[in-house]
C-alpha cells in the first residue's frame, strides 16, 4: 500500500481542527498589478502540515501549531507574542487564483472540468440557467444571482480562500487580524451581508455539544482514509463500511478504482513513446484536492414551525415525543446522532452506532425512511446491482465534511426578538478528489433526485431544493404516510469550488 506523504498534504485533509472551535473563512482576490507571489511564499511556513496533527476524534498535534520557520513568528510577534496563541492557517485556490499566480493553459487542462468552470458558470447570451446550476439545484431564490459572495454580483469574482481556526473567539480575532495585515497582494471580498466588517469574512464556530442549527449532532458518518492510524483501529465489520482509499481524497493515489489521479502520471503516459528523456512538468495536483465550498443559510423558524404541524397531523399531538419523531425521520437520525435503523448500545462508552447497512437491516424503509437525509447522502449499499457491489460502488462518491455552523442560535420555547433576525445556517465544506464523481454526484443523483431509491417527485427533504412535489413519503404499514408540502429550510447563499494544493506545488505557484 502506497503511503501518503502527509509533510506535504495541508492538515485539513487528515482533521477538521475539533479542538479548535472558531473558524473564519476569507474568501480573496488577487490585486491587479501586485506580487500575489510573495504573499503566498511568506504564508506557506505558517500552513498546517498533516504529518503535525494525529488522528480525529480529538485535535492532537505532534508539533506545537505555531509558525514552522523563524521568519515566520517573527512576523507573527510584531503583534505581540501572538506566535505563541493556538491556531491553524490552511488555503485554497480557485482557477482564476492558479491563473492569475502564472498557471497557463497547459497547466490548466489538467484540473478537472468542474473545477475549472467554477461552482457558478456565466450565464449564456440568452439568459438560461448554466448546466452546472441545474445540476446543483441553484436556480429561483438559490441562484447565484442572489449570492452574496461567488456568485454572478461584484463579488463573484474569488480567486481564492484563507481558512483560519483558533482556540478561543479572542485568539481567531488576533489570528485575522494578523493575516488580514500580511495580505499584501490579495484583499478580501466586498462585504455584502452581516458576516463581518471590513471584508467579507464568514465566521463558523462548533457548539460545545457539536450540533447544528436544526439541533442535530454533526459529522457522524465520515470515511476514514485507509493508512490512518484511525484505520488501523477500526473493527473489520466498521473498516468494511467507512475505509475508503486514499485516492478518493488524496490526489496523486490509487482511489477505489485502483487508478491513480496524477497529472505527472498522466504526461508520462503521454509523452513516454514521444520523447523518453523530456523532464516532465511540475505536478501541482500531488498531495492535494479539491475543496467545494457552500454558504448555506438555514431557516430555523420554519423547521421547527414545520415539526411541530406535521407532528400534530400525523400524531394528533404536537408533544415534545411527536416533533422529535418528525425531525428523526426527515434525517434518518435522531438529534443526539442515534440511527433509526438500529439503535447504539446501552453502554455509554460504545458511541453513536455508524456501522449499520441498509439492505439487510431496514431494505423498506420501515425503520428510517427511504427519503431521509442519510439515506440519500450515503446510500451505502443501496444503489447498486448487490448490497456488496453497491458498498463498493459508494466507496467511490464519498466525501470528507469539514464544514462548521456560523451564526448565533434560535433559542428554544422564547419569542424571538430582533436580535435574533440573523443569518445562521452552515460553512459547508468538503474534500474530494473528483468534484463531478464525488460532491456533484451525491448532490445531483442522490440529494435532488426525485427518483431516489424508488421514490417519485421528492428531494432531499433538508434540501435547498425540495423538488417539485415538495412533500416526503414516510413508509409505514399498512400504508406509507405522504408528509407536505415541506418548507424550504435552506437557502445557498455563496460558494465556490477551490483546490487545495499540497506544499511543494505551493512553493512552486509562489516560486519559493
Amino acid at each position: 500500500m502506497t503511503m501518503v506523504e502527509w509533510h506535504d498534504v495541508q492538515g485539513l485533509i487528515l482533521s477538521g481542527y475539533l479542538d479548535l472551535p472558531y473558524a473564519a473563512y476569507i474568501p480573496w482576490r488577487i490585486r491587479a498589478g501586485s506580487d500575489a507571489k510573495a504573499w503566498l511564499g511568506q504564508l506557506i511556513p505558517r500552513l498546517m502540515r498533516a504529518d503535525c496533527v494525529k488522528a480525529e476524534p480529538e485535535l492532537q498535534f505532534d508539533q506545537p501549531p505555531r509558525p514552522t520557520s523563524p521568519k515566520a513568528m517573527k512576523m507573527l510577534s510584531k503583534k505581540g507574542g501572538r506566535e505563541t496563541e493556538m491556531w491553524v492557517v490552511n488555503v485554497a485556490l480557485t482557477s482564476t487564483g492558479l491563473r492569475g499566480l502564472g498557471v497557463g493553459n497547459r497547466e490548466m487542462a489538467w484540473f478537472s472540468p468542474e473545477f475549472i468552470e467554477g461552482m457558478a458558470p456565466n450565464r449564456g447570451a440568452d439568459g438560461a440557467i448554466p448546466r452546472r446550476c441545474n445540476i446543483l439545484g441553484d436556480f429561483d431564490d438559490n441562484s447565484p444571482s442572489n449570492w452574496d459572495w461567488g456568485g454572478w454580483n461584484a463579488n463573484g469574482n474569488v480567486d481564492g480562500i484563507l481558512l483560519l481556526y483558533a482556540k478561543t473567539d479572542p485568539s481567531l480575532g488576533n489570528l485575522i487580524a494578523t493575516e488580514r495585515e500580511l495580505m499584501s497582494g490579495v484583499s478580501p471580498l466586498e462585504n455584502r451581508c452581516s458576516q463581518g466588517t471590513g471584508g467579507l469574512i464568514l465566521k463558523g464556530h462548533f457548539f460545545d455539544d457539536l450540533r447544528e442549527h436544526f439541533g442535530f449532532r454533526d459529522g457522524i458518518s465520515q470515511p476514514i482514509i485507509s493508512g490512518t492510524r484511525k484505520a488501523r483501529e477500526m473493527s473489520a465489520e466498521e473498516a468494511r463500511i467507512s475505509v475508503v482509499k486514499a485516492g478518493e481524497f488524496v490526489l496523486g493515489y490509487p482511489n477505489e478504482r485502483n487508478a491513480v489521479v496524477s497529472f505527472a502520471a498522466e504526461r508520462r503516459r503521454r509523452t513516454w513513446r514521444r520523447n523518453r528523456s523530456k523532464r516532465l512538468a511540475r505536478d501541482l495536483a500531488k498531495n492535494g484536492t479539491y475543496l467545494v465550498f457552500r454558504q448555506l443559510e438555514q431557516d430555523v423558524r420554519a423547521f421547527r414551525r414545520h415539526i411541530a404541524e406535521t407532528a400534530s397531523r400525523v400524531y394528533g399531538n404536537d408533544n415534545l415525543a411527536s416533533q422529535e419523531l418528525v425531525a428523526a425521520q426527515l434525517f434518518g437520525r435522531k438529534r443526539n446522532g442515534e440511527p433509526l435503523i438500529a439503535p447504539s448500545s446501552d453502554s455509554p462508552e460504545a458511541g453513536v452506532r455508524n456501522d449499520f447497512l441498509y439492505y439487510f437491516e431496514d431494505r423498506f424503509g420501515l425503520a428510517c425512511p427511504l427519503g431521509a437525509h442519510i439515506r440519500r447522502a450515503n446510500p451505502r449499499d443501496l444503489v447498486g446491482p448487490s448490497p456488496d457491489t453497491a458498498l463498493r460502488l459508494s466507496k467511490m462518491h464519498r466525501i470528507i465534511r469539514r464544514g462548521r455552523p456560523y451564526g448565533n442560535r434560535l433559542p428554544e420555547g422564547l419569542q424571538p426578538t430582533k436580535d435574533h433576525d440573523q443569518q445562521r445556517g452552515m460553512c459547508f465544506i468538503c474534500l474530494n478528489a473528483d468534484i463531478g464523481g464525488q460532491f456533484e454526484l451525491i448532490q445531483h443523483s442522490w440529494i435532488n433526485n426525485e427518483h431516489f431509491n424508488g421514490l417519485y417527485d421528492e428531494a432531499d427533504p433538508i434540501s435547498h431544493y425540495p423538488g417539485r412535489g415538495h412533500a416526503m413519503t414516510v413508509q409505514h404499514r399498512p400504508s406509507s404516510l405522504r408528509v407536505g408540502p415541506l418548507p424550504q429550510f435552506v437557502t445557498v447563499r455563496g460558494g465556490g469550488y477551490f483546490f487545495l494544493p499540497g506544499i511543494r506545488a505551493l512553493e512552486s505557484l509562489a516560486g519559493v
